[in-house]
């Protein structure tokens, strides 16, 4: 079977790890924790939980990050730098809540970001359901939307950052997704058209926070 590696620019992946969220320093922490909790008869669950929540919040704080990077290096953000799910066949679509889940919808414009705060301003601070298709996925298990769309993402980010609005989404489940994507935290392993398939991992945190949801919550 031949192995295909899709080469990307890497500038264009979200921003790097920042301190115990990259995938090497979190793989260690967790491998303590066992040991611990082996030890000590706790509950590893909530080592697992805490390093959800971590890598959750450092990845969500990033969305309006991008807009500050150089403009040689910006560019609409893509549902598969975080983790190639794209072409996989979703379990349905949702409409998701956005004050109810994390979001990460990277701002790559300016001018975007400054049309949909005023938009939202105009509107009395709305609380919009949205009607037009985005792109992306939410996955059900850990709660978190994650927006691509060709549409604005600005609009999404801005109404979250209020606690208003929905979109509907693509919706995956992590019991589904085990059996077609893994990681080692260097490469994403998936089949396409009868081939292995291998991608770079550009963004570390997900590939620690997907692990970290299939131990535990496909361990329940």
């Amino acid at each position: 079977m031949r192995k295909v590696t899709r080469l990307k620019n890497l500038y264009e992946g979200p921003l790097p790890p920042m301190v115990l969220t990259d995938y090497e320093s979190m793989s260690k922490f967790l491998s303590s924790g066992v040991q611990r909790c082996k030890a000590s008869g706790r509950n590893f669950d909530l080592f697992l939980d805490w390093a959800i929540h971590a890598l959750l919040a450092s990845l969500t704080a990033d969305s309006a990050s991008r807009i500050f990077l150089p403009k040689t290096k910006t560019g609409p953000f893509e549902l598969d730098d975080l983790i190639p799910i794209s072409g996989l066949q979703p379990s349905g679509k949702k409409r998701i809540q956005l004050q109810e889940v994390s979001l990460i919808a990277p701002v790559w414009n300016n001018s975007d970001l400054e049309s949909a705060l005023e938009a939202f301003y105009d509107s009395g601070f709305a609380d919009v359901k949205l009607e037009q298709p985005f792109g992306g996925a939410y996955i059900e298990e850990l709660r978190l939307a994650i927006i691509d769309s060709p549409a604005d993402v600005s609009v999404p980010y801005v109404l979250r950052t209020w606690n208003r609005g929905s979109v509907e989404l693509n919706t995956f489940k992590l019991k589904d997704l085990e059996s077609q994507i893994s990681t080692d935290g260097d490469n994403w392993y998936y089949q396409e058209d009868g081939e292995e398939v291998t991608e770079p991992v550009l963004e570390p945190r997900m590939a620690a926070l997907y692990n970290c949801a299939l131990r535990r919550y496909n361990s329940v």
